[in-house]
C-alpha cells in the first residue's frame, strides 16, 4: 500500500440530493471499494472554479490522503474519468508532494505592534553609530596636533625684511 493525495472536484448536485457530505461518503466508498483506506479528508466545500465546466461556474473541492495499491489507483482513476458526479481528479503520489509549509504567526492588527521585542533591538543600532562618529573626530584633531607643530614653525618662519624705502606703519 502507497499512500496518494486525491483531490476532487463534485457537482453540486450530489451535495444537494444527498447532504452536505454526500461527496465525502461517495469518495470513502469508492477507496474502500478497492481496498484502500481513507487517512484524511479536507472538505472544502463549495468554491469557484477556475473555468466554467459545462455551465457550472461552482464545485464542491475535497481534498484527502488515501492508502491504496498502485493497482487499484489506476481502477478509481478510471472510475472517476467516467462518473458524472466528479468534475475533475487529481491522483498524486504523496512521497512526490513538497514538505508543508511552516506554520506562520498570527496577524495583528494594524494598531497592535510587538513594540517590546524590537525596540531594544531598533535602539541598538542607534546608540552604536555614535561613539564611532564621536571617536573619528577626536582622533582626528589628535593626528593634526602631531603634525601640527611640524608645520608650525614652517608658517611661522621670518618674513622678508622690509625694503628700505618702506616706512613703518603706525
Amino acid at each position: 500500500m502507497r499512500e496518494y493525495e486525491l483531490t476532487m472536484v463534485y457537482d453540486l448536485a450530489v451535495a444537494e440530493a444527498g447532504g452536505p457530505d454526500a461527496s465525502v461518503q461517495h469518495l470513502t466508498t469508492q477507496v474502500e471499494a478497492r481496498g484502500g483506506n481513507v487517512i484524511r479528508v479536507d472538505h472544502w466545500g463549495r468554491r469557484r472554479m477556475a473555468y466554467p465546466i459545462g455551465r457550472a461556474i461552482d464545485g464542491d473541492y475535497i481534498v484527502s490522503r488515501v492508502n491504496l495499491d498502485p493497482a487499484a489507483v489506476e481502477s478509481l482513476e478510471a472510475h472517476l474519468k467516467i462518473d458524472e458526479k466528479v468534475y475533475r481528479h487529481l491522483i498524486v503520489r504523496a512521497d512526490e508532494l513538497p514538505p508543508p509549509p511552516q506554520p506562520r504567526e498570527p496577524r495583528r492588527p494594524p494598531g497592535e505592534a510587538a513594540a517590546p521585542a524590537t525596540a531594544p533591538v531598533a535602539a541598538a543600532p542607534e546608540t552604536a553609530p555614535a561613539p564611532v562618529a564621536t571617536a573619528a573626530p577626536e582622533t582626528a584633531p589628535a593626528a593634526e596636533a602631531e603634525s601640527a607643530p611640524a608645520a608650525a614653525p614652517a608658517e611661522e618662519a621670518p618674513a622678508a625684511p622690509a625694503a628700505e624705502g618702506d616706512a613703518p606703519s603706525a
